[in-house]
């Protein structure tokens, strides 16, 4: 996978970075930290990315979840404790 920082993208012309980019995916970096990934997708198969993009993104949210259960303890609550959560949250909302 080759990288390229956002100021080396914007000081090339497409030509040359579509031709690294046609080797694989092309990381992008800004301050040296990766931020993007280019892909190169066939037409035929754009909404079908689209679609795995999607579910990449929903597994990277469930993720960042569990490891703020973790950092925050509740990562350890019985079901029993979640259900009376709920429900004192709920009860709150009808008092408002």
């Amino acid at each position: 996978m080759s990288t390229i920082s956002v100021s080396d993208l914007q000081k090339k012309p497409s030509k040359q970075w579509l031709k690294s980019a046609s080797k694989g995916d092309l990381v992008i970096t800004s301050k040296g930290q990766p931020v993007a990934v280019l892909l190169r997708i066939a037409e035929a198969s754009v909404e079908t990315t689209r679609a795995l993009l999607r579910s990449v993104r929903a597994l990277q949210a469930q993720t960042a979840l569990q490891q703020a259960a973790v950092a925050n303890g509740t990562s350890e609550l019985s079901m029993s404790d979640i259900d009376a959560e709920i429900a004192i949250t709920r009860r709150a909302r009808r008092r408002k």
